[in-house]
């Protein structure tokens, strides 16, 4: 009967990911089962069929419920900042704020068989920053170096020093450091501060292509007259 009543208000769905998301913190990915999640819901083993095709379909709706909270959070950080690169700056940090915070929801929303298709939850920015790398690496020479000044090239340098400092905490670091999220962002903080931050505007001598795929935040330069030769 609690099972039809949860079902009737329509918040087995919500029941049966926070049954999921607990089993992964306290036991791992691996534990999670479609009986296993029906029993600590409280609900009949058939019931999570009617939400949920199988078990992956179960784990890649809670990695969906993840990128959608880190989203909001990393939004929430960034808004209000004097600036575009302040509030790059800000959402990284919050980045590694949630991992600490959620760390199974980060589990599973970073285990690759699990990612979720894009979708409208996703943020602005980081769609924006995928297209613009995906541009920069098939254009030009495929067997050329990447330029380290390019500004797509320096927010993946940020963004993967976020994430690789997010991951060591949900990998145990924060329990080695007997530190919390406040100590984490304070890590974070610091870390985004070490290395000056990334430049958000394409390189003075870049070409056309790099310039095609500057970065949310930058500032495009105002095209000029193609009829006029510039000085001579």
């Amino acid at each position: 009967m609690a099972d039809r009543a949860r079902y009737h208000h329509g918040d087995l769905r919500r029941a049966l990911l926070d049954a999921a998301e607990a089993m992964v913190a306290e036991h791992g990915i691996a534990a999670v089962t479609m009986s296993a999640v029906a029993r600590r819901a409280g609900v009949s083993t058939g019931a999570p069929y009617r939400h949920f095709e199988d078990r992956v379909a179960l784990l890649r709706a809670l990695a969906q419920r993840g990128r959608r909270a880190v989203a909001q959070r990393m939004e929430g950080a960034s808004q209000g900042a004097p600036e575009p690169l302040e509030g790059f700056r800000r959402a990284g940090i919050e980045y590694v704020r949630f991992a600490v915070e959620h760390p199974a929801l980060f589990r599973v929303m970073n285990t690759s068989t699990l990612s979720p298709a894009p979708s409208p939850d996703d943020r602005p920015d980081d769609t924006a920053f995928t297209e613009a790398l995906r541009a920069l690496l098939h254009a030009g020479d495929p067997a050329a170096s990447l330029d380290p000044a390019h500004p797509v090239v320096q927010q993946l340098a940020a963004r993967c020093m976020m994430h690789g400092l997010a991951q060591m905490f949900v990998d145990g670091l924060h329990v080695q450091l007997d530190v919390g999220p406040r100590e984490a962002e304070r890590i974070a903080d610091a870390l985004t501060r070490v290395s000056g931050p990334p430049s958000l505007d394409p390189p003075p001598d870049s070409d056309r292509e790099a310039r095609d795929v500057a970065p949310p935040g930058s500032k495009p330069a105002p095209p000029g007259n193609a009829d006029d030769p510039g000085p001579v």
